[in-house]
Parts: C-alpha cells; sequence; structure tokens
C-alpha cells in the first residue's frame, strides 16, 4: 500500500473546512496535519477516508477520474459526503477529527469504541501538533479574531467585537 497522498489530504480538508487550499497552506500546518493522522489512525484508514471523499465528489460531479475542483451540485455533495464519510463507522469519526484538527489545532482522542473496534495507533490520545498548531488554528480566522496570547492584533482593536465573514454564515462550500 502507498502512502495517502498530501495533495488528496488538502483537497480532503479544503471540503471539510470551507477554506480554499491556499488558506490551508497558508497556516504551515498541513503537512503535519497529515502526519499527525496518519500516525494517529494508520495509513489503512486515512487513504480509505481519501478514497471515500473522492467517490463522494464524483457522485456529485459524474467524474470519478478527476480529483481538480469541478462544478458539482452542493446538495448532492453534502448526501454523498454524508452517506460516505460522516455515517461510516470508520471514517466518521477520523473525518470529525481531521476538522477539528484544523480548527482547533488539537488532535482528539477518538471513542474508545472506535480504538476497540478499529485498533488505531495513537487514535487514543489526545495531543497537539506543535505550538503553532493553536496559533494557525482556522477558529480565529472564521471568526475574524486573533488566538488569546498570541498574534496581538494591536492596541485598541479589543474594543471592536469579532466579526464573522459573511462566506461562514452562509455555509460556503466548494
Amino acid at each position: 500500500m502507498t502512502a495517502p497522498s498530501f495533495e488528496e489530504f488538502l483537497f480532503l480538508s479544503a471540503d471539510l473546512t470551507a477554506f480554499a487550499e491556499t488558506d490551508l497552506l497558508g497556516t504551515g500546518m498541513a503537512h503535519k496535519y497529515l502526519a499527525k493522522t496518519r500516525a494517529a489512525c494508520g495509513d489503512e484508514i486515512v487513504t480509505a477516508l481519501l478514497d471515500a471523499h473522492r467517490a463522494a465528489r464524483a457522485d456529485a460531479a459524474g467524474d470519478a477520474t478527476r480529483l481538480a475542483p469541478t462544478p458539482l451540485d452542493p446538495d448532492l455533495f453534502d448526501r454523498s459526503l454524508r452517506h460516505r464519510i460522516f455515517s461510516d463507522d470508520r471514517l466518521g469519526p477520523v473525518a470529525r477529527n481531521v476538522i477539528k484538527l484544523w480548527y482547533a489545532g488539537m488532535w482528539y482522542a477518538l471513542p474508545p469504541e472506535w480504538i476497540d473496534r478499529y485498533g488505531a495507533h495513537t487514535a487514543a490520545e489526545t495531543s497537539t501538533v506543535t505550538a503553532a498548531a493553536y496559533q494557525e488554528g482556522l477558529l480565529w480566522r472564521a471568526i475574524g479574531a486573533n488566538p488569546p496570547g498570541a498574534k496581538a492584533p494591536g492596541y485598541g482593536s479589543w474594543t471592536q467585537p469579532p466579526r464573522i465573514a459573511d462566506r461562514y454564515l452562509k455555509g460556503a462550500t466548494r
């Protein structure tokens, strides 16, 4: 079995987070997050997740051979993601953890039932990836705020409440 593709992981992450690949790359965390997911769950499960994502995009675009962005029926894509990934006992918890990883910068322990059934390496441990992961969490970009204790925005910025960008309020998808 070959190692999961970085490009496919980045593409999956963009669909799961509703952030563009360039935004994700700009965090400097993409390679580290793939490595963390692989270490926690193993290549077999990560590869199955990427395969299911590719199939979900094919369901919505009608072309199983293209990985590049294609026009998708958003409702069909949403249903396909829910069916192929999020409702799957093996892949759903991992996909949700990938989302949390990008937004919070933490790998959260997978449920004990998942560990018992699929026996992953370090999936049972909650841990940080790097110290920078907290600062680069997508949570801060999504709410238009800076992480407390890091990336100071400047004097007086605290006088204005954080603003959530319109694209996140509308549930934008690719």
